[in-house]
């Protein structure tokens, strides 16, 4: 089966956050042009008009760079037939995304020129903020002109729509059926608020890629600000991450040690970041540790026998711990109790003692110069020997061996 060439586009970019629509025959996702901007805002507003506009432009190779009467940029592409389903139109529309963050003073003057009620101010604010900021618009059309034609083998040239020309219609006609409640406010509300709840399931799955997509969505929405001081600003918004991130992996079957363990080492740093540059790998790293924490110690799922078990081992590893303890604990055969263990988390207790305390030995020789022994006993071993042959089998290296590595890889980064 061949790449689907049309997917890859779209996936491509909507990765810049900015919506890819391809337009169906049937017209039952023209308002998705807009993100349905003005369907809300206008009553029966028609979208078959923008359709009528567009279609005579549209020849192999067409690009269109359009902004319209509220600042809002959009990108059209033709897309070959041979690329495109059954029921789609060769007009792909991608947008609306703005070049710049629309403030207090800039949206009153976009709605005075068009003659919008200061009533709708709310509502318009609102939907700005939640349009995709791309400063550079001429770097995602350079972007999507180059994917266009790589990946639908075709010459493309980037055209302008004269000024006098709107592919939704001139709002001169339109002033007289604004909406009276046109939920435009609310609706945006309701798309972040989604976004939202998909990066916390994506978090509480522990699932990495998908988490971070959703956050790149989550931060193109504007929050106003809560102070005038920007470092402040954006560590209310990490708190907020932070806190999210918290949430979502206690639903997804952590224990409450692991969360407020992590938890509390990422309100330092975000206490302790003083540069806006640095938020954004911080805001990175948070998600992939709290995803991490879902894949390493979820417990979802799991009995509350096997559950108690799991949480007393990762927190008392150091103790004499076996199978005959926590069948003799249990008030449960071994036999049962090993059988139930490998059903529920894949791993025979035995193994998953020696994986807990493997961890933690990595950790020591990673963050101290203590002698084997010492971090040998702390991770529950008094046999040095066992404990090295453990090591072994785990990571192919000796303690020592991997203690030297470690020294040697500091040693060279210093230089």
């Amino acid at each position: 089966m061949g790449l689907n060439r049309l997917d890859i586009f779209q996936k491509t970019l909507t990765a810049t956050n900015v919506n890819v629509t391809v337009l169906k025959k049937d017209g039952s996702n023209f308002s998705e042009t807009d993100n349905g901007f003005r369907k809300h805002l206008f009553e029966n507003f028609d979208y078959s008009k923008t359709y009528d506009f567009l279609t005579p432009h549209f020849v192999p190779g067409t690009l269109i760079h359009y902004i319209d009467e509220f600042s809002l940029h959009y990108i059209f592409v033709d897309i070959p037939e041979e690329f495109l389903g059954c029921d789609d139109l060769r007009i792909t529309a991608i947008g609306p995304f703005s070049d710049y963050r629309m403030e207090y003073d800039s949206i009153h003057e976009i709605m005075r020129k068009n003659k919008i009620p200061d009533r709708l101010f709310i509502d318009f604010s609102t939907f700005y903020n939640s349009v995709p900021l791309i400063q550079k618009a001429d770097n995602l059309l350079g972007i999507v002109l180059n994917l266009a034609s790589g990946l639908f083998e075709q010459e493309y040239s980037i055209s302008f729509f004269p000024l006098q020309d709107n592919p939704f219609g001139s709002l001169d006609f339109q002033a007289d059926q604004l909406m009276i409640y046109p939920q435009v406010a609310s609706s945006s509300i309701e798309e972040r608020y989604d976004i939202e709840s998909k990066l916390m399931s994506a978090i509480s799955a522990g699932n990495y890629e998908q988490a971070h997509n959703y956050h790149q969505k989550f931060t193109s929405y504007y929050i106003q600000p809560r102070t005038k001081n920007m470092i402040r600003n954006q560590q209310n918004f990490t708190i907020i991450l932070n806190t999210l991130c918290r949430k979502a992996v206690q639903a997804g079957g952590v224990h409450p040690l692991y969360i407020d363990s992590l938890s509390t080492k990422f309100a330092i740093s975000i206490n302790n970041t003083l540069s806006l540059k640095e938020f954004p790998a911080l805001c990175s790293k948070m998600i992939h540790k709290y995803c991490l924490l879902v894949k390493n110690h979820a417990m979802k799922g799991y009995s509350p026998v096997i559950r108690e078990i799991v949480s007393y081992i990762d927190f008392c590893y150091m103790e004499d711990l076996s199978l005959n303890v926590f069948a003799e604990k249990f008030n449960m055969t071994k036999t049962y109790l090993s059988a139930l263990f490998k059903k529920e988390t894949g791993s025979t207790l035995t193994d998953y003692i020696h994986t807990v305390r493997m961890r933690r030995a990595i950790t020591l020789i990673n963050s101290s110069s203590s002698p084997m022994a010492t971090i040998a006993a702390a991770c529950g071993y008094n046999d040095i020997n066992y404990f090295i042959r453990m090591f072994k089998r785990a990571y192919g290296l000796s303690p020592k061996q991997y203690q030297k590595s470690v020294l040697s890889a500091h040693t060279q980064a210093q230089f």
